[in-house]
């Protein structure tokens, strides 16, 4: 593993666009990580003074209605094809999982399109992500797009107080979502009413997420109308588009049931345990009075209650923490085992698609 430099993080880049990009340009899609003043990183493999194998990640918080907890996306895996199979691709993201838990992330977190590969090295499905779909049937029930436009560079400060509203999301600062706002391919609009910008949406991001409405803000009147201008727009494209939803958004899951959009509930992303210390007290944030947890081990965390303690054990703490689709299967032998509820689990996490790396 070596140290990350310009020169290093230029040669990653270019790893990444050969590998997932067949050359073409992506660091644009990505200004978090590869801009000059960007606080995400890379990590790098070498041999011979080549870097051979690398990976992006960037320290992030998971706000949600009942804890902040600290994590780490990580994202862009890649392996110079002629030398694949000799497990460089899994030691470049175990160094990465590692730095992150040395530097106080609870979990991290990717976006696989390959996920037997990462549960066979230790991650499993973690958290809901609805995805509605939008078609002739039921657009036409969407209201009209009156007071729809364009974003400009004007709305950023309007755009991003929208974002801060919701519930459950990453947290970023404004400076941030004006970086992202600028990633190419994607089609931003806003619903101004009297004046105010009430809602907006994003479809496309980059390579990724085309006809999917990744990222929105404000209540449905100002939002639905940017969806039914994004839907006017792609009808020639494309027979349908899709919007991600989360669970903390239940005005808009009923607008979606109300219309009959056709909807699947997958998962948000995978995940893998991080630090136990910072996981552990993530925990005694959500816990009732009388119920704690400890880090026990790198790969363990005990809670006790009235009744006893019961260990967790990897796969157990995530599992507890953000099941996938919201089984609470782990939660309920959690408060059978310690004698008292806890209501405050599981977290509600989501991760909006200009999140994602």
């Amino acid at each position: 593993m070596t140290m990350e430099t310009t020169t290093q993080k230029d040669a990653a880049l270019a790893l990444m666009e050969r590998v997932l990009r067949d050359g073409r340009p992506m660091a644009r899609e990505y200004p978090l990580i590869f801009e000059s003043n960007a606080t995400g990183k890379v990590e790098t493999l070498e041999e011979n003074d080549e870097v051979v194998s690398t990976c992006a990640w960037i320290a992030r918080t998971l706000a949600t209605p009942t804890a902040d907890v600290p994590t780490a996306f990580i994202g862009s895996v890649a392996t110079s094809p002629s030398i694949r199979g000799r497990g460089l691709g899994s030691r470049v993201l175990a160094e990465t999982l590692n730095k992150a838990s040395s530097q106080g992330a609870a979990l991290s977190l990717l976006w696989a399109d390959e996920p037997e590969w990462y549960q066979a090295r230790g991650w499993i499905p973690f958290g809901t992500e609805n995805v509605y779909v939008i078609e002739h049937g039921n657009a036409i029930l969407l209201p009209e797009p009156i007071g729809v436009r364009a974003a400009t560079d004007a709305d950023t400060d309007a755009i991003h107080s929208l974002y801060s509203q919701h519930a459950s999301r990453t947290l970023r600062i404004k400076e941030e979502t004006a970086s992202l706002l600028g990633i190419p391919n994607m089609q931003t609009y806003v619903c101004e009413q009297e004046g105010e910008v009430v809602g907006y949406a994003c479809m496309g991001r980059g390579e990724d997420l085309q006809h999917v409405i990744h990222e929105w803000g404000g209540s449905p009147d100002g939002v639905l109308p940017v969806v039914s201008q994004l839907w006017a727009k792609s009808r020639n494209e494309s027979e349908r588009i899709f919007m991600m939803v989360p669970d903390s958004e239940p005005d808009f899951r009923a607008f979606f049931k109300f219309v009959k959009a056709e909807g699947a509930q997958g998962v948000l992303a995978m995940a893998h345990l991080g630090c136990t210390k910072v996981m552990a007290s993530t925990f005694n944030s959500l816990f009732p009075e009388g119920v704690t947890a400890t880090a026990t081990s790198a790969e363990t965390i005990d809670v006790t209650g009235p009744k006893g303690t019961l260990r967790l054990t990897n796969h157990e703490i995530l599992l507890a923490l953000c099941p996938p689709r919201g089984d609470r299967r782990v939660v309920d032998v959690i408060e059978q085992e310690v004698g008292t509820a806890i209501p405050n689990l599981p977290v509600s996490p989501f991760v909006w698609g200009l999140d994602s790396i």
